[in-house]
């Protein structure tokens, strides 16, 4: 992860960011659109395809209703 500060291990709700999209915007992006955009704006994808990581300017990117649970990560 680029960037200093703390890293968080994040669970999205990908469809809560199609739903507020398509609210907010009057579109729906594709689930491989919004993940593209998540690598965008600075958040890796774990192994389980569930999980993400990301430091704190990402998680600013989301809108609580759009993260099922975030959990600081420990740096070696």
């Amino acid at each position: 992860m680029a960037g200093t500060g703390r890293t968080y291990r994040v669970v999205i709700d990908v469809a809560r960011i199609q739903q507020n999209l398509l609210e907010m915007e009057g579109g729906r992006l594709t689930e491989l659109a919004v993940r593209n955009w998540l690598r965008a704006v600075g958040f890796t994808p774990e192994a389980d395809g569930r999980t993400w990581l990301s430091g704190s300017e990402g998680l600013g990117r989301l809108d609580k209703s759009e993260i099922v649970s975030v959990e600081a990560v420990a740096t070696a």
